[in-house]
């Protein structure tokens, strides 16, 4: 099977190649164009799933929704906060998984190091593409500040 064959079967049928939509994201072999191919394959399969859910049909496995989506994001970002926002994104989606065979606690730590590192690494805690990060408290006092300006 050549590169371009290879390339394509991920495309083509990404939950054969990766184990989460953030695999994706990190493939170096993918360009971003066929990343998102891919990632719009998995979020395709993610609707679809979470609609037959809604609709009582049970018994599959959950959907990864919001994990595709993030990946989606992550390739969005501009290439020097891609690697840190790749991982850390996979990080938090495993934590959420709450893994049980002992990895929580790595996983813990390894997040708070990232963001240690970037709290750092970047002025006044801001992210690597300059925004705060998700949920943080810089980024709760942003956007009270935004609303203060809104009129």
């Amino acid at each position: 099977m050549t590169t371009n064959e290879t390339n394509q079967d991920k495309i083509e049928k990404p939950h054969a190649h990766f184990e989460t939509p953030h695999e994706v994201a990190a493939d170096p072999a993918l360009s971003k164009q066929e990343k998102g191919e891919a990632l719009d394959s998995l979020e395709q399969d993610a609707r679809l799933l979470a609609t037959a859910s809604a609709e009582g049909m049970t018994g599959g496995e959950p959907s990864n929704l919001r994990e595709v989506l993030d990946a989606k994001e992550a390739l969005e970002l501009s290439p020097t906060a891609d690697a840190y926002e790749v991982v850390l994104r996979d990080l938090t989606s495993r934590q959420a998984a709450d893994p049980q065979d002992g990895t929580r606690e790595l996983i813990e730590h390894a997040i708070g190091a990232l963001k240690a590192l970037e709290h750092a690494t970047t002025p006044n805690g801001s992210s690597a593409a300059g925004t705060p990060p998700r949920g943080s408290d810089a980024e709760i006092g942003k956007e009270i500040a935004l609303e203060k300006l809104d009129p």
